[in-house]
C-alpha cells in the first residue's frame, strides 16, 4: 500500500499543480480566454438590458461579420446576417421597440473549446438559457463565435447558433 501511495501521490499532486482539470497555472492564453468569456457575456448581458451600444461594442463593425442561426422560434427557422450594418439595423429597431426576448434570461455556458491564434480565435460551447425568476428552461443551444483583436479588445466577427429543439412538457 505504501508503495502505491508513493507512487501515486506524486502523480496526483503534479496533476493536481498543474491545473489538469483546466489551464495550467501560468498559461498564456488563460489572460486571452478569460478577455474572450468577458465579451461574450458582455454581449449576452448588453442584448437582455438592450443597451444598443454596449451590445453593438462587441462586434467587429465591417462587410465581413456574419451571424448564422437557427432557432424553431422564428418564423424563418435559420436567420443569417452578412455584414454588421444589416444586422445592427434589426437590433437597433428591436431594441428601440423593446421587443427584445427573454430579457429575464440567465445563461450558463458548459464544455467550453477555445483555440487562439494571436489576433483570432474561436470558440464553442453549450449554453442553456433559464428563466431567472422560474427556472424554466427557456432554450439550449450550440454556439461558435470566431472572435478577433481590435485594439487590443476582444470583439465577435462571427456568431453561430443553433437552438436545440425543445421537448413537449
Amino acid at each position: 500500500m505504501k508503495t502505491l501511495i508513493r507512487f501515486y501521490l506524486p502523480a496526483l499532486l503534479l496533476l493536481a499543480g498543474t491545473g489538469y482539470a483546466g489551464t495550467p497555472p501560468g498559461d498564456p492564453l488563460e489572460k486571452e480566454k478569460i478577455a474572450i468569456r468577458n465579451v461574450i457575456v458582455k454581449e449576452t448581458d448588453s442584448y437582455y438590458r438592450q443597451d444598443f451600444a454596449a451590445w453593438k461594442s462587441t462586434y467587429v463593425d465591417a462587410p465581413y461579420f456574419r451571424l448564422y442561426g437557427y432557432w424553431e422560434g422564428y418564423a424563418e427557422k435559420v436567420k443569417y446576417y452578412n455584414g454588421f450594418k444589416a444586422l445592427e439595423t434589426v437590433k437597433k429597431k428591436q431594441f428601440d421597440e423593446n421587443r427584445t426576448l427573454w430579457q429575464t434570461a440567465e445563461v450558463v455556458r458548459e464544455n467550453e473549446n477555445f483555440r487562439i491564434y494571436g489576433e483570432v480565435a474561436w470558440y464553442t460551447c453549450e449554453e442553456t438559457s433559464y428563466d431567472r425568476h422560474t427556472r424554466k428552461l427557456l432554450g439550449k443551444a450550440v454556439e461558435t463565435r470566431i472572435l478577433e483583436k481590435h485594439d487590443g479588445q476582444w470583439k465577435i466577427a462571427y456568431l453561430g447558433f443553433h437552438y436545440l429543439p425543445l421537448k413537449a412538457e
